[in-house]
């Protein structure tokens, strides 16, 4: 009896958890396409193939919905940029700090972003909601900030300073890091763009096999690249 009890437990746990997963798998979808405010809850629940109610009991509405999707977003994220960037700090940590070691952990850097960015379906779901909080951001965007992006970009910014004897917390950095990170990134949000102009409906082998070549090099010009008129 003991052993039933336990089981149909484990059934109904694991049953509510696909039904979470559902409802937030949903939401990413219609809250990228949507926004927020034109996404109701039953275009939703219907989408996840769930009772509205679900949304309720599981989130308690629809803004812990959408937390609950960011959330999501960047923990998925953060499962790809974590070990990158771990591999690419101690990459860096263990060699005296110079233009060469900075041009090798970029090149690293650009390669992991585009294997995520580019060449996978995952960031492409997940786009339109991320491309939102930028354009808006909400409570919800300190998610994304604090738990992925802040770590990554300040490394970026660290081993750029390192390659050119800049400060690290110099606004000049930070926004040479934000050039190599939006080097790629415009090949996921301008995506439609590229491949207009391309003629095609998705990248070929061809083009990442360019894109391979050609965003590593780029992304260490930023390295030679002088700024004049800025202070550190």
């Amino acid at each position: 009896m003991i052993m039933n009890i336990r089981g149909n437990e484990m059934k109904e746990k694991n049953k509510g958890e696909r039904t979470k997963l559902s409802l937030i798998e949903a939401g990413i979808e219609l809250f990228g396409e949507h926004g927020f405010t034109a996404t109701g809850t039953r275009m939703i629940a219907e989408k996840a193939g769930a009772n509205i109610s679900a949304i309720q009991y599981y989130f308690g509405g629809k803004e812990g919905l959408y937390r609950a999707a960011v959330v999501h977003i960047a923990e998925s994220i953060g499962g790809y940029i974590n070990p990158l960037a771990a591999e690419i700090r101690k990459e860096f940590e263990k060699s005296a700090a110079g233009r060469e070691v900075a041009a090798v952990c970029i090149k690293k850097a650009v390669t992991g972003l585009m294997n995520m960015m580019i060449k996978s379906e995952g960031p492409r779901r997940w786009s339109l909601i991320i491309l939102r909080e930028q354009a808006k951001p909400t409570a919800a965007f300190d998610i994304l900030y604090e738990s992925v992006m802040k770590e990554a970009h300040g490394l970026l910014s660290r081993i750029i300073a390192a390659g050119t004897g800049i400060e690290p917390d110099s606004a000049e950095a930070h926004l040479r890091a934000h050039a190599v990170i939006g080097s790629v990134l415009v090949f996921l949000s301008a995506r439609e763009t590229a491949l207009r102009r391309l003629g095609t409906d998705d990248y070929t082998e061809e083009h990442l096999r360019l894109l391979d070549m050609l965003l590593p090099a780029m992304a260490v010009s930023t390295l030679d690249a002088e700024i004049y008129g800025t202070e550190p």
